[in-house]
């Protein structure tokens, strides 16, 4: 029964009070040993810093991929926030698989099913791509569409891919223009040099972006100020 003291306080509300002092004394005790065992440490880590975004070079290619899972790659696209591989299927078939690397930061941590690492980095199944993380905070996407195992296939890509390539892409024409490069498109050795402007220049003639981007007076001098290169060169801008 609680019994209230002659000054009002209740006796027992004061002895529960006085036992969760003495439970939080002897917690804090706990803490301080585990403190001085220097285990408190190894319990509560500060947060570590964020990944800063950070960005390709587009006319350096860091991916690479090796045929697998029925597909060859075909095209590489070398931008500033991701680069990506189109693949074709070994097969005259309409099956289509692509991987795109972000650089760190670029996007967040996708959701899905933790599935084992990939040549020991962490992978996931989001339901339609295998995606790796392949740096801290850069994660990579492989999709493969058209079999009854895609994921499967898409995992057999995943583990041909190789990060730490770093070749330099050797183009084999030049320009002069004053527009920012955006990435390069490769296939099957056919360079196409891409603008962030949209527009995109190969040695037959240039694509143009959407109309009222790009005047035709500028889309004429950018064609004309192109020059073969022999040997290909590193840097084709003028």
């Amino acid at each position: 029964m609680d019994v209230p003291a002659s000054d009002g306080v209740s006796v027992a509300r004061a002895i529960r009070s006085g036992k969760r002092t003495k439970a939080v004394r002897v917690a804090a005790a706990g803490v301080f040993v585990l403190i001085i065992a220097g285990v408190l440490p190894l319990l509560v880590r500060p947060a570590p810093d964020p990944v800063a975004a950070g960005t390709f070079d587009p006319l350096v290619r860091t991916i690479s991929v090796a045929p697998a899972g029925g597909f060859r790659p075909q095209t590489y696209i070398t931008g500033r926030e991701s680069q990506m591989i189109l693949l074709t299927p070994d097969s005259r078939s309409y099956e289509s698989a692509h991987v795109v690397v972000n650089a760190p930061g670029a996007v967040g941590a996708p959701s899905g099913e933790p599935t084992p690492d990939i040549n020991g980095r962490r992978a996931l199944w989001t339901g339609t791509n295998v995606a790796v993380e392949w740096q801290r905070d850069a994660w990579a996407f492989i999709q493969v569409q058209g079999f009854p195992d895609d994921r499967d296939r898409a995992r057999l890509l995943a583990e041909s891919l190789r990060f730490d390539e770093r070749v330099q892409i050797k183009v084999p024409f030049t320009v002069e223009t004053s527009w920012q490069l955006d990435g390069v498109r490769d296939t099957e050795g056919i360079i196409e040099l891409v603008f962030t402007n949209g527009v995109r220049l190969g040695m037959n003639g240039v694509l143009g972006p959407a109309p009222g981007r790009v005047t035709k007076a500028e889309m004429d001098a950018l064609g004309d100020s192109v020059r073969p290169a022999d040997p290909p060169v590193t840097n084709p801008l003028r």
